[in-house]
Order: C-alpha cells, then structure tokens, then sequence
C-alpha cells in the first residue's frame, strides 16, 4: 500500500432517518426508493470518479488525481454539480410512478441531496474484490457533512479542493467549519446550478422496475433472515 492524492466525494441523501422510520409496506418501498436515488447519482458517474462504497444513505466516491491533478478536479466537479439535475429526475419520476399511498412512496419529494468534496492523501488497499480508501482527507469529508450550511442542497468545497482546483469558482460563501479531532477547516458552498425540465410523465417500464426491485427486496430480506444474514443493496452497474 501507498499514499496517493485523490478527491474524494461524499454525497449524502438528506431526510433519510426520518424516511426510514417507516414500517412494514412502506419501509420495504421506503428502501427501494434510496435504492433508486443512489442508483441515479452513482450511473451519471464516469471515469476518473470511482464508487469506493455506500454508506447508508450516502455514496463514497473517489478519483487519483496524482496525474494532472487540476484535470481530475475540474471532471469531478462537473460531475459532482450534475449530482443534483439526476437524482432531482429521477425524484419526479418515482413521485409519478409510485406503487401506492404508502408513507414511504408519498414522502419521496422530502429527500434530498448534499455534496461534500475534499482532496488529499489516500491509502488505496484491496480486501477481496473490493478498494477501500483511508487517511485524514477521507475522516475530513466525513466530519464536514456535520456543517453550518443553511441549506438543505449544496456543494461543499473544502479548501484543500479548492487549492488544486486553481480556485473557487464565484458565488459561493465562505465558512470555516470546526471538525472533531480535525479542527478548522475552511471551505465554501454553493446551491445546486437551477434547470428548468419538463415534468415527467408517468412509466409503466420504470413503474415496473419499482415493483421488481421491492419484489426481488422482500424475498431476499426473508430468505437471508431465514440464514441470519444482514441484507445488503444491490446496483445494475456494480461489477460482482
């Protein structure tokens, strides 16, 4: 193992604990729906940008950037900014599509979406198939998502990004957020870029994919509480 620079990205759904507090129907298609969210923000994701691991309610991303280090911020951020347009989309169209009156099917419109992005030194290490990451930029990420942002959407920019990013593009504002164990860290946020789209009109494909996905989420749930075992999401664009 070794250290390596990289940004890393931390994209959180807000309203989550309250959305899963649900129970029996709706907290089957309460999951679904984080599910679909996730899924949405993690397929409009390219090269140099990496899904490390989900996190709950959030997706832990991350790009090398040893080479052309400025290169790689610029693609992040361009991706990072197009978090908000996908998952906003895709909102819509389960509000339209949704499988029933349920809490959970009926709430979707009170999540959102928050991004917080750092750069520095990673230690990329191998557990099987799958890369986890470490070091102070990762602990940083996660400790700026507890912020004083007013905002219930925004980017969130640590100063260490901004410095490889050649500086901070305008409009943002500028706060200095204490985080335990880090201290100090200056950074500057910024609302989601405002579009305009046309309002999605209902699916039958895509309402079916929703009631396949909380099928096949049932059943697995049953049959790995019949063995004992924790239940686990699953992404079409996930390699095994």
């Amino acid at each position: 193992m070794q250290m390596q620079n990289a940004v890393i990205v931390l994209a959180d759904i807000g309203g989550y604990t309250r959305f899963m507090k649900l129970h029996g129907m709706a907290l089957v298609h309460a999951e679904n729906i984080i599910s679909e969210l996730l899924a949405s923000v993690i397929d409009h994701t390219e090269h140099p940008l990496t899904l490390n691991k989900l996190e709950g309610d959030a997706a832990l991303f991350y790009a090398l950037a040893d080479a052309n280090p400025q290169v790689v911020a610029e693609s992040v951020l361009r991706q990072v900014n197009g978090f908000f347009h996908v998952f906003s989309a895709r909102k819509k169209e389960i509000g339209v599509d949704a499988l029933c009156n349920c809490s959970g099917c009926t709430n979707v419109a009170g999540l959102n979406i928050k991004a917080v992005v750092n750069f520095g030194s990673v230690v990329v290490r191998r557990v099987r198939q799958f890369e986890e990451i470490a070091g102070t930029s990762v602990i940083t990420a996660h400790r700026l998502l507890k912020n004083s942002v007013p905002l219930q959407e925004y980017v969130l920019l640590a100063e260490a990004f901004e410095q490889v990013l050649g500086g901070a593009p305008p409009g943002g504002t500028r706060v200095t957020e204490q985080c335990e164990e880090i201290g100090a860290v200056d950074a500057v946020y910024y609302p989601p870029n405002p579009f305009v789209a046309p309002p999605p009109t209902p699916s039958l494909p895509r309402r079916m994919r929703l009631v396949t996905n909380a099928v096949s989420y049932m059943a697995k749930r049953r049959i790995q509480g019949w063995f004992g075992v924790a239940p686990k999401r699953e992404f079409r664009n996930l390699g095994e």
